[in-house]
């Protein structure tokens, strides 16, 4: 099985006070699988991280400390890009009502034919209206 990780999934997995026990089982149970996301993923968790350390809820060298969690999810990157990505992406966007951002994260699990795993409402409910599967516990 091949799937793909949103931001709010990875935060789940690796922020001491975000930790949440489905998101673990799910984890657990995906094994050697691949798992994908697009490389906004990266924008995404350093913003969280700074978030972290503006709302002073971690300090510099606690966020660091998380840095070997993210790295051992072995997240592959994709790079897809270009205009006619862009032009779909709209396409979604427009259908779904939701932001480029989460809409980035459906368009790869449909282009891989993945499962996503987002905590992330509005992405989940678009997911099943587009016939994407969902990880749930």
């Amino acid at each position: 099985m091949v799937y793909v990780f949103d931001a709010s999934f990875v935060g789940a997995l690796i922020i001491p006070d975000e930790i949440n026990p489905g998101v673990e089982e799910i984890y657990s149970g995906i094994g050697e699988d691949e798992i994908f996301a697009p490389q906004l993923l990266w924008y995404e968790v350093a913003n969280i991280f700074n978030n972290l350390l503006r709302r002073r809820r971690h300090n510099y060298n606690e966020v660091r400390q998380l840095i070997p969690a993210l790295a051992a999810i072995r997240l592959k990157t994709d790079f897809e890009t270009g205009a006619v990505y862009s032009e779909k992406l709209l396409r979604l966007c427009t259908e779904y009502n939701l932001s480029s951002y989460d809409i980035a994260y459906l368009e790869l699990a449909e282009r891989k034919k993945a499962i996503l795993c987002t905590l992330d409402g509005g992405l989940q409910t678009a997911a099943k209206k587009h016939g994407i599967a969902i990880a749930t516990r």
